[in-house]
């Protein structure tokens, strides 16, 4: 009976165990930067409000084309009147001749029903041809603004992606320099104790540490909010624990070691583009341009205000009697209208003057996003220039850090050289490497930023 028990506590302790593990495990999430990119891409508010605005868009031009075609309606109408109304309207009584042969009759009644099957169709309406214009040019400004609001999600999911990497790498490095300084600082007060180190030498281990360990939260805080930053991006409960994987995907790494091979000339010509190849391949500027089509069309709408409206009406009523069966008696009635605007107060002259304002901004408005466009082309290709040069620079520095580091260690160990000498070599090699991290870092990031502008991202996130 005993070990029956044990067994049963056993068992039940494995099952919680595995309970408490699969959730701790939901808890957690882990992507790839292409899992990241796909999520978002899915999952995303802004993408899926963009999707939402393209599908209305469509909708919008089917409702467009309807109004062109006629609208059928079934109308019914009941009335009652008082006593004394109905003595008063009906009138035709009075002249009823009970030796005449023609019998009056009857057209009012005090419970009254009228039906009728009405149709209505445009013959021409400036306003409704002009809005097929409209409604085309409005589904494409929302296709060109869904591709730019997934190509801009994917820029800011792999930005978001490599700020992270490099985080976690500095943190790292970071750490590793802090538990030097700690080992070091505590080496120090054995020292001190033992009459082998002054008090000062001590000090400056400390205030070496702390500076450590300054530098290590700033790093964890600012990695807490790049991963808030990458969850939001995806769509990831904020309660729940992002993980990543810590390796920067094989085509950025290739495409960015054939960037930096290339000479200044070479990578300045990348951006090389009239205004016409720069509006095709940047998905903003393409949007920015529809919109700019939308408010063409909507200008030229404005001078449908002077334009004639013709519209034809067909009408098959029943004579309004007392029952609400159709009688025999059934006009039909069909009626071509024409409405001309002669004089509106200039209400269409000011409408249209308006309208080309409008029209006029939104055109200055993407001249001037097309311009700061290349200027930040030239800007990011500058930026790319200089963190190529950068790069070899700290290459090189971070060799000749650590060659100068193992000597002065070996001297130091020997009692060739001071405590300050000692630290500040390891100070400069730590720079050399954070300084290194960042620039490998930002390095590809431009690389993807100049990509996302020239719309050559899809060259270099799979799966896009």
């Amino acid at each position: 009976m005993f070990k029956t028990i044990i067994t049963l506590l056993i068992t039940f302790i494995m099952f919680s165990s595995i309970s408490a593990q699969e959730l701790l495990s939901t808890d957690k999430v882990y992507v790839t930067m292409e899992e990241a990119i796909s999520r978002a891409l899915s999952q995303n508010n802004q993408v899926k409000a963009s999707e939402f605005a393209m599908k209305k868009a469509n909708w919008d031009k089917k409702h467009a084309w309807t109004q062109l075609f006629p609208t059928v309606s079934l109308n019914s109408q009941y009335m009652w009147m008082d006593d004394s109304t109905f003595a008063l309207r009906d009138f035709s009584r009075y002249f009823q001749d009970p030796n005449s042969p023609f019998k009056i009759p009857q057209t009012v009644f005090q419970n009254s029903y009228y039906t009728s099957i009405d149709l209505s169709m445009p013959i021409f309406n400036g306003n409704i041809l002009n809005g097929l214009y409209i409604a085309n040019a409005a589904e494409d400004a929302s296709i060109q603004m869904n591709k730019s609001t997934q190509r801009n999600m994917v820029y800011l999911v792999t930005s978001s992606y490599l700020n992270l990497l490099k985080l976690s790498d500095v943190l790292i490095l970071q750490q590793e320099y802090q538990n030097l300084s700690r080992l070091n600082f505590e080496k120090a007060e054995r020292l001190y104790n033992a009459g082998r180190y002054s008090k000062s030498e001590v000090l400056r281990w400390k205030v070496e540490l702390q500076q450590q360990k300054s530098t290590v939260v700033n790093s964890e805080s600012q990695l807490r909010t790049s991963h808030t930053m990458l969850k939001r991006l995806v769509n990831i409960d904020m309660q729940k624990e992002l993980e990543i994987e810590n390796l920067i995907p094989e085509t950025l790494k290739s495409e960015s070691e054939k960037l930096a091979g290339m000479n200044d000339q070479q990578i300045l010509k990348l951006i090389q583009l009239n205004d016409e190849e720069l509006m095709e391949v940047n998905a903003a500027l393409a949007s920015a341009k529809s919109n700019e089509e939308v408010s063409k069309h909507l200008y030229h709408n404005s001078y449908s205000s002077y334009l004639p409206n013709i519209n034809l009406d067909y009408s098959y009523a029943w004579q309004e009697n007392n029952t609400i069966e159709p009688d025999s008696y059934s006009p039909k009635t069909l009626v071509v209208s024409l409405s001309m605007p002669l004089f509106t107060s200039f209400q269409n002259f000011t409408s249209v003057k308006s309208s080309y304002y409008e029209y006029k901004s939104s055109q200055e408005n993407f001249y001037d996003q097309l311009q700061n466009t290349r200027l930040i082309l030239i800007e990011t290709v500058n930026k790319i220039i200089n963190l190529k040069t950068q790069k070899e620079l700290n290459e090189t520095n971070v060799s000749f850090n650590e060659k100068n580091y193992s000597i002065i260690e070996q001297q130091k160990e020997k009692g060739l050289v001071s405590n300050l000498d000692f630290i500040d070599a390891k100070l400069n090699l730590q720079n050399s490497k954070l300084e290194n991290i960042n620039t490998h870092y930002d390095f590809i990031s431009a690389m993807v930023e100049l990509y996302y502008l020239l719309g050559k991202l899809d060259n270099i996130i799979k799966d896009f």
